[in-house]
């Protein structure tokens, strides 16, 4: 960043926070350029590859910044020094505790805040392009909240994937099952209190440009950009772990940015800021690098929990993370408040209040207030989860009930009744989440399973091809239309199918199985012993293989020995090798 930028910042005058191709860029119409590149992403690696980075590199990898605030301030860190001396403990221990013990709580409160934070740093950028044209009014200020509070709520309430996965932790976590009627209530009053809140906006603001006082329009530009593409990235995208993706790319390059700039403008302005913020924070291009890597490095713990083998060690890092997540909601609530004098300053603004104005009630009430909106879901979530929950079906079809446009619901309720030997529902509500969802390549291959189950093989292999036509590298798809193929006869297909399966995952024990005893059934006996043995290598003690390789050895010296009575000797297969779970991004 050069010196013109920096100049740029801090000029009251302008309406930009640094200029215009820059704000546009980095704040306003950043939608616009990653809309398609994580199209053009898609084409290349997976959603869930691509989750996985943005969630690494961005999600973790930006809590890194408002830490080197807390500790490298120090007027900052001496103002709030318990806070950040007791949070980071209190946090921590409460995510290892849930972690711990595999409680889902934590989970749905790391969600619901994730969402307040993604609003309010939306409203923050709000009120810092309505303050680069001069004081406002604090209704105007109440106005910018409500319109973001009740257009993001009413987004998650409405979205289908959100509603699922909403729910689905929230059983999980022990709460009670909710009637459709009090989730269509919540929904039908968030629409309404939007559409008010809206009409009390516009309203305000034809009021005031009617009385000559300026309205910010890059403020409006930004607040329909951000809002649309929130609910472009919970509504219109189906897939929740890209919809997830997509906002956090837009919130993690805004955030980046707005605290690469104060702090560049703090140190050029302040002397008592600590030493390595005052080395960072330069106009260098080559410290630009040095921060995005910091940022990486830091993201690059997620890549580690997920490459743990699960156990305590795992659990623990994983809580970890979580306890960085709400650090990270947590500072972020009071170390940028724009309507703070320090903070303004370092933005380009004027005014604002000094950082410690007196308050009309004490601080530490007004603060553990706020805590008990973390302590009381977390506690009850908490204790209702180790008291027990309702069973997994009736959980799954109060899911499906209250989000009937969902086709993960619909995919999860169809996989748990196809468990429960309910193959023929099973195949009604998987063929409702292929219909909602027809790219849908779990649902599509979930749905030949039950299909196969209830005797109807030539359907099940139309899914079973249809699946792979959207994802060719399911091995355990390629290793179920084989054996359905292989129960219609069609055994050089079949054998195809495995081969490409085990060309996917040459370690899967199943395919080795089903291949084995597609060949038993062809009289290749030498060839079957050889994949049972494999299979046996691989999992010693598998009571499929071992049976398989008894029957194939009996045939052998059968025909040995040409000593008829060996036509009844069937290998066992399963038909097919199960579903996939079905379950919520969240969850998994």
């Amino acid at each position: 960043m050069d010196k013109r930028i920096v100049a740029q910042s801090l000029q009251p005058s302008s309406r930009w926070i640094v200029a215009p191709w820059q704000d546009l860029v980095l704040f306003v119409g950043t939608p616009l350029l990653i809309i398609p590149a994580f199209l053009a992403a898609q084409t290349r690696w997976r959603v869930e590859e691509l989750s996985l980075f943005v969630a690494s590199f961005g999600a973790i990898g930006h809590h890194l910044p408002g830490m080197l605030r807390a500790y490298g301030d120090r007027a900052l860190f001496q103002r709030f020094r318990w806070r950040f001396c007791l949070a980071p403990v209190f946090l921590a221990a409460t995510c290892l505790l849930f972690a711990l013990r595999d409680l889902n709580g934590i989970v749905l409160v790391v969600y619901f805040w994730g969402v307040w934070h993604g609003l309010m740093q939306t409203y923050g950028f709000l009120r810092i392009y309505d303050s680069k044209l001069g004081p406002s009014s604090p209704l105007t200020a109440r106005l910018d909240h409500a319109m973001c509070v009740t257009w993001f709520a009413t987004a998650v309430l409405v979205s289908p994937s959100r509603t699922t996965n909403i729910l689905s932790l929230f059983y999980t976590s022990g709460g009670p099952l909710l009637a459709v009627s009090t989730i269509e209530a919540l929904r039908t009053t968030a629409v309404y209190l939007t559409g008010v809140v809206t009409l009390a906006f516009l309203m305000h603001s034809a009021w005031m440009w009617h009385r000559g006082r300026p309205v910010s329009s890059v403020k409006l530009v930004l607040m329909a950009s951000s809002i649309g593409f929130f609910w472009y990235a919970n509504v219109v995208v189906g897939n929740m772990l890209a919809g997830i993706a997509l906002f956090e790319v837009f919130h993690d390059v805004q955030y980046l940015s707005i605290v690469w700039i104060y702090n560049v403008n703090r140190v050029q302005r302040d002397r008592g800021v600590g030493a390595f913020t005052r080395f960072l924070f330069r106009r260098s291009g080559a410290l630009v690098g040095v921060y995005v890597g910091l940022v990486a490095a830091y993201g690059s713990l997620n890549l580690v929990s997920t490459v743990m083998a699960t156990g305590l060690l795992n659990r623990m890092l994983t809580g970890l993370l979580a306890a960085s997540a709400l650090l990270h909601f947590y500072y972020d609530g009071f170390i940028w408040k724009v309507r703070e004098r320090t903070t303004r300053q370092s933005l380009g603004l004027s005014g604002g209040t000094p950082d410690k104005a007196p308050a009309v009630r004490p601080g530490w009430l007004i603060h553990g207030a706020k805590w008990s909106l973390f302590v009381l879901p977390v506690a009850m979530l908490g204790i209702a989860e180790a008291q027990g929950r309702a069973p997994e079906l009736d959980r799954a079809r109060a899911i499906a009930q209250a989000a009937p446009a969902s086709a993960q619901a619909q995919e999860r309720f169809g996989v748990l009744l196809a468990s429960a030997g309910r193959s023929d529902e099973a195949a009604d509500r998987l063929r409702e989440a292929v219909r909602l969802d027809p790219d849908n390549a779990e649902a599509q291959s979930n749905l030949g399973v039950a299909l196969g189950q209830i005797g109807r093989l030539a359907d099940a292999v139309t899914h079973y091809r249809e699946a792979l036509r959207i994802d060719p590298l399911d091995a355990l798809t390629q290793t179920n239309l084989g054996n359905a193929l292989s129960k219609m006869g069609e055994f050089p297909e079949a054998i195809r199918h495995f081969e490409a399966a085990l060309r996917v995952s040459p370690n899967r024990v199943d395919t080795h199985i089903d291949w084995g005893a597609a060949l038993l059934k062809l009289g290749n006996l030498d060839e079957a012993i050889g994949h049972f043995r494999e299979a046996l290598r691989i999992s010693p003690h598998d009571p499929q293989a071992l049976a398989n390789l008894a029957i194939a050895r009996d045939l052998q010296d059968r025909r040995r020995s040409t000593t008829p009575g060996g036509e009844g000797l069937v290998p066992s297969t399963s038909g097919s090798r199960g579903m996939r779970s079905g379950k919520p991004a969240l969850e998994r």
